[in-house]
């Protein structure tokens, strides 16, 4: 088979592009302007007509079609938004490293939102004119209902909805084999610390922690709810222990507040795990860096971040819902109760 030749009948032609500077001289504008439009910043400054018309010039077949162009038109950014509650966690860290690696293999670009104002969050403008979807991870349903505005959503570690899009852990799951440990080495008074935020996954880890201490015969649990803010977290667990002698297993619904325990219980003279034992969640790295080390149960945020933008990606035609299992993770700051 011979090559075919680069002849004039058989060289493809390629669309000239018309140049911002082109552009602005056929409309009669100046190329400021275009600029502006190109970069969807024009709202404000330029008239809907003035920006249709250079969006107009910019797709004929004469002028091609630039990316933000086609952006515009289609409506489409190549943008995705993670919102998280706070910036402050490692383990929404490892959630945009998920979503964003997964996002870069199709062109997609991840910026994160923090909902706490202490992070530094701007207002939020309408998702509509900024983003293609939303990725919300660990957020209550009230914030939700905020953040939808019209664009694709996918609830991450957060309430599913009929209908919709959502990957959860098994968080319940992982609390119960918290209990369950807890349980085996001959605990019998537990303490819950819990996340003061009503988000979706905190209030299903409440929910079997009270369950699976009731299933328990003997074992008798209570909670305490702690801001995610170091030393009043630290401070109220430590009253408690001081009030409440019996309590020799604690859950902590994080390790940052694992770590706070670990704090108060210095505090108190109370050694780890002789006099109480300690259970986290996340496995963040402070889990192993602690002494004695972490027990606690592994939430893999990586590869919730993954899965929710490749669900984000099947556009309604992936499984509506995902639920990921998790694992508990023994170390040494669980043993059985000292005398």
């Amino acid at each position: 088979m011979s090559d075919i030749s680069a002849t004039p009948e058989n060289t493809p032609v390629t669309p000239h592009r018309m140049t911002g500077k082109e552009i602005a001289r056929s409309l009669k504008v100046s190329p400021a302007t275009v600029s502006l439009v190109m970069a969807n910043k024009w709202q404000g400054c330029v008239s809907a007509e003035v920006a249709n018309s250079i969006l107009a010039a910019a797709t004929t077949p004469a002028g091609g079609l630039g990316v933000s162009a086609r952006n515009l038109r289609l409506g489409r950014t190549g943008t995705v938004m993670l919102v998280v509650p706070s910036l402050a966690n490692p383990h929404f860290a490892d959630v945009h490293s998920g979503a964003a690696r997964a996002g870069a293999e199709h062109g997609i670009g991840v910026i994160v939102y923090p909902l706490k104002d202490e992070d530094g969050k701007g207002p939020f403008l309408s998702a509509r004119r900024a983003i293609d979807g939303v990725l919300a991870c660990a957020v209550s349903a009230r914030s939700m209902d905020v953040l939808r505005d019209g664009v694709a959503m996918v609830a991450l570690d957060s309430e599913p909805e009929a209908g919709g899009c959502s990957v959860t852990m098994d968080v319940a799951a992982g609390m119960r084999a918290a209990v369950d440990h807890l349980a085996r080495l001959g605990h019998q008074h537990l303490l819950h610390i819990r996340a003061e935020r009503d988000a979706w996954t905190f209030t299903q880890r409440a929910a079997a922690f009270e369950d699976r201490v009731a299933a328990h015969h003997g074992i008798r649990g209570q909670s305490l709810a702690v801001p995610f803010q170091s030393v009043r977290a630290r401070e109220l667990i430590a009253v408690r222990l001081r009030a409440d002698g019996l309590v020799t297993g604690l859950i902590c619904d994080d390790d940052n507040l694992a770590a706070c325990a670990y704090s108060a219980a210095r505090d108190l003279g109370l050694a780890i795990p002789d006099d109480l034992s300690v259970i986290g969640f996340n496995d963040l790295p402070i889990a192993s860096l602690l002494v004695p080390a972490l027990t606690t149960v592994r939430l893999p945020a990586h590869e919730l971040g993954r899965l929710g933008m490749e669900q984000f990606l099947a556009s309604g035609t992936g499984p509506a819902s995902t639920v990921m299992p998790v694992t508990l993770i023994e170390r040494a700051s669980a043993a059985p109760p000292g005398p």
